[in-house]
């Protein structure tokens, strides 16, 4: 039994709770919320009594992104397993002092990702030698809602910093040998206290060109990606009901994928390296994610 505390409540600490409870491998022992609310045997929002409960194996960082640096310093000095969500956290200096912390852990710390944990990615991956040399790849992801700012001035609160992490974490976990220069456009502006993002980033590579295209103002839903090799592409999207496609000499192949919680994924993840005591083997591609988002974050401007 893999005993966890579940820190916030909200949107996606309610799908991880959810996921644990029809898991029989897992028993959340307490869950840290900063409501007052149903504070009982579950629910705590006692930050000093959370972090002295001493049969947890395992911190699931649900938070707002603001407390993660705070929360993963905590569990990293517990000598805790983790998985949290992303981005890693808020301020590049924050980052430089945690990973050292992360460097030396020799427990399990995994981002929930989501693409790298949907299906039709997985089916991607295992099919990607079919195009064969990969020369390029480009990414088209955006959202309907303008995004809510405020009275918030802070290049690290503009929309691409919350969505920026699913294509950058493709990118690194398909091409983890590759050091990118990145160049990129952006366009913004803020009506009725909306503020809208058109940001094109560009990460050119010994091997490959890499094009990610981000708007929180398209018409449309979308989570694309498309890598062109020589013979053919793959395309996954992630709001289409078939998902991935293989395209090679004009034909379009559709290949069905399972429509399962990525969240439930990410666990059966965990679990696997937990029973075979393995270190994650993801601690890189959190450096190189969470450097990338950085490195694009620190050339934009401050929200004026």
């Amino acid at each position: 039994m893999i005993n966890v505390g579940l820190i916030g409540y909200g949107r996606y600490g309610k799908k991880y709770y959810d996921n644990l409870l029809k898991d029989k491998s897992f028993k959340v022992i307490k869950i840290l919320r900063k409501s007052k609310r149903k504070i009982n045997d579950l629910f705590t929002n006692n930050k000093k009594v959370f972090f002295k409960i001493n049969n947890i194996d395992l911190y699931i960082i649900a938070a707002p992104t603001t407390f993660h640096y705070e929360y993963l310093k905590n569990a990293l000095i517990k000598k805790k397993h983790i998985i949290i969500e992303k981005p890693l956290v808020g301020r590049f200096k924050e980052f430089t002092k945690i990973k050292k912390l992360i460097k030396k852990s020799k427990k399990i710390i995994l981002i929930n990702h989501t693409d790298l944990y949907i299906d039709s990615y997985l089916h991607l991956k295992k099919m990607i030698n079919k195009i064969e040399k990969i020369n390029s790849a480009k990414l088209i992801y955006g959202k309907i809602e303008p995004y809510p700012i405020g009275n918030i001035k802070d290049k690290y609160k503009l929309p691409h910093f919350e969505w920026l992490p699913h294509p950058l974490a493709i990118i690194m976990d398909l091409f983890k040998d590759q050091n990118f220069k990145i160049s990129f456009e952006e366009k913004r502006s803020i009506y009725k206290k909306k503020l809208y993002q058109n940001l094109k980033v560009f990460l050119s590579g010994k091997k490959i060109n890499i094009e990610i295209n981000f708007s929180n103002n398209l018409k449309n839903k979308k989570r694309n990606v498309e890598i062109f090799g020589a013979k053919g592409s793959l395309l996954y999207k992630g709001y289409d009901k078939r998902k991935c496609f293989l395209k090679k000499n004009k034909k379009i192949n559709y290949i069905n994928s399972k429509e399962i919680d990525p969240i439930k994924n990410l666990l059966n993840k965990f679990k696997f390296e937990y029973k075979n005591k393995k270190f994650s083997d993801d601690k890189e591609l959190i450096f190189s994610t969470t450097k990338y988002l950085f490195k694009i974050s620190n050339k934009l401007k401050s929200i004026k």
